[in-house]
């Protein structure tokens, strides 16, 4: 009896070709007439039975689209999740969702199961690892695209980019208003696009931007404060993710360091669950991961529906709110 998991990869090594190459010859694009023929004789051999192939993934569709992310935690990532499948739900599809949890190779496998399990279209967020099952989506024209960030073999997918350019602006422009020329900017071990954008901007904005990179879970909010004001030209603003933000402010109150008289804090909206209370609320640029969903659903089911196919799109998704940790700069 053949085994009935083998599967293209196991195609591709027995006839000494590439997975794409078995992928477009099970899908009816043209190949080499010799790798053709090896193709369909290794195909025979091993019993492979094309269930899962490409041509038999588009002939009847599901209704169904795919998220694989990185990891999921945290509010961003669970409103995110909300907005995609509701606004895929508006169109008539339904959402699958899973997670690797951080591992590379697990994704990997994610997206070839979603591939198995006939998605209509899939969504790669934070895609990492190898890509190598997405021969096999391109060559079923299945539409697929990365969310927020790519790397590794995803990096060739169309990017749906969250961005806070407009946000950050209106910020950094109120700042320079207020007198502040000196921004440091704590960079914690996570991801950080939004806070990557903000500090590019406020470069771009002639302000003098030093940072630093930090341990989230060895953060020491005391210290770093006693040797960022410590200096000859200390910054007169921090900036950094919200719950960095928070303690440093509680922070401040220990140190007897009057926020905003004598340092402001700007902070951007973290993917934290919860954040320690601040004795002022904290000036913020505040993200809104519903917004990038529900476009990224637009956009997916709108390629499903024989629009255009998804291009590289940056999607603005900050808010500025001024509030009580900023201020004049201290002179």
């Amino acid at each position: 009896m053949k085994d009935k998991h083998v599967t293209v990869y196991d195609v591709a090594k027995r006839a000494g070709v590439s997975a794409a190459t078995v992928s477009r010859a099970l899908t009816g694009t043209k190949v080499k007439t010799k790798n053709q023929a090896k193709i369909q004789q290794a195909a025979r051999d091993l019993g492979y039975v094309p269930n899962s192939a490409a041509r038999s993934l588009r002939n009847v569709s599901t209704m169904t689209v795919g998220a694989v992310f990185h990891t999921l935690s945290g509010a961003l990532g669970m409103e995110l999740m909300s907005a995609l499948a509701w606004g895929l739900e508006k169109r008539g599809y339904s959402l699958f969702v899973s997670t690797a949890r951080g591992d590379d190779e697990q994704y990997d496998k994610l997206v070839l199961r979603f591939l198995e399990r006939r998605v209509d279209a899939l969504l790669c967020i934070h895609g990492s690892g190898t890509g190598a099952a997405l021969d096999r989506f391109i060559a079923a024209n299945i539409p697929v695209a990365s969310l927020i960030s790519q790397s590794g073999g995803y990096k060739r997918l169309p990017l749906i980019r969250p961005s806070v350019q407009k946000a950050a602006q209106a910020c950094v422009s109120r700042l320079k208003e207020l007198g502040h020329r000196r921004m440091h900017v704590l960079l914690p071990d996570r991801p950080r696009p939004a806070l990557d954008e903000f500090a590019a901007v406020a470069a771009q904005e002639k302000m003098v931007v030093t940072s630093e990179a930090i341990k989230s879970d060895s953060f020491n909010a005391e210290e770093c404060l006693k040797r960022i004001v410590g200096g000859s030209r200390a910054p007169t603003i921090i900036a950094s993710h919200q719950t960095e933000v928070a303690h440093l402010c509680a922070a401040a109150d220990k140190l007897s360091i009057d926020v905003p008289k004598t340092l402001s804090m700007v902070a951007l909206r973290d993917r934290a669950l919860q954040v320690p209370p601040t004795r002022l609320p904290l000036a913020i640029i505040n993200l809104d991961p519903s917004i990038l969903g529900s476009i990224a659903a637009d956009l997916i089911a709108d390629q499903l529906a024989g629009k255009p196919k998804i291009k590289k799109t940056d999607v603005e998704m900050g808010f500025w709110i001024e509030r009580g940790t900023i201020g004049p700069a201290a002179r």
